[in-house]
């Protein structure tokens, strides 16, 4: 049997709700764009400059993005196999605090070095369209700092 979730604080909530329309619409972006590549290399013969840059920096930010309602919603560390192979009680209680704990830590990993790879390629440019390469790179701090106020604020709430 499950533990019922905890409905997130409404900080936790905020945050995901967010990240869900932006993503959303990230999504349809890049359906969009995808779509009118598309049309335009096989209906028109020519191929868009930017038609690879511009979805690679969506597809990685809408990755990123959808990391932060799998950190609130706690199925970034879970398959629901230790419900199945873990008996409630103390053993389950400790290995829920260390996967906790395990994802504080990760994004507090994912922030530095986030943070570091988008200073050293930010002077960088990308080949069609010269925006900063670093651009691509930023959706790791960010993401990581939404993603770790979200978790603490769920965390504060207990």
């Amino acid at each position: 049997m499950q533990d019922a979730p905890m409905p997130p604080s409404r900080i936790a909530g905020a945050i995901e709700r967010a990240a869900g329309t932006i993503g959303g619409l990230a999504i349809a972006i890049f359906t969009a764009i995808i779509v009118y590549v598309v049309i335009c290399r096989y209906a028109f013969a020519f191929t868009p400059r930017w038609s690879e840059e511009i979805p690679r920096l969506l597809l990685v930010w809408v990755t990123f993005i959808g990391a932060i309602s799998a950190f609130v919603r706690k199925t970034h560390l879970c398959a629901g196999l230790t419900d199945l192979i873990v008996a409630q009680g103390r053993f389950r209680a400790i290995l829920d605090l260390l996967a906790r704990l395990a994802a504080f830590l990760f994004l507090i990993v994912v922030f530095w070095s986030g943070w570091k790879i988008t200073a050293l390629t930010w002077s960088h440019e990308t080949t069609v369209m010269s925006w900063p390469a670093g651009l691509v790179y930023l959706a790791l701090p960010v993401t990581a700092v939404f993603a770790f106020v979200a978790l603490l604020a769920k965390e504060l709430r207990k």
